[in-house]
């Protein structure tokens, strides 16, 4: 894998730790009044499809190569999203959007 590919791999993993973040959040508000069991499914299901979103997104940029420092660039996403949404996305209230 050349250079350019692993950059832009960096890009995605850390904009996909974003978007998980994101998307973790929107799945919690909306599973918050379901059963236990119910909602342990769901978010299992959930955490599911987006590894598996992640691994086509890495197969359609790299041909699906595959390092841990990739791994290690979304979980740094993710943490540097709990700073930007107390920051700005908290503000928000994501309540009021997916209210029934």
């Amino acid at each position: 894998m050349n250079s350019v590919n692993q950059i832009i791999s960096f890009i995605v993993s850390f904009l996909y730790g974003f978007l998980f973040f994101l998307l973790t959040k929107v799945n919690f508000y909306l599973t918050e009044q379901l059963k236990n069991i119910i909602k342990n499914i769901i978010t299992v299901v959930f955490v599911l499809d987006m590894i598996f979103l992640y691994i086509l997104i890495l197969y359609k940029i790299n041909g699906g190569y595959f390092h841990i420092y990739f791994i290690v660039t979304v979980v740094f996403g993710y943490i540097i999203s709990f700073g930007f949404y107390k920051k700005f996305f908290s503000k928000i209230n994501v309540k009021h959007i997916f209210k029934h």
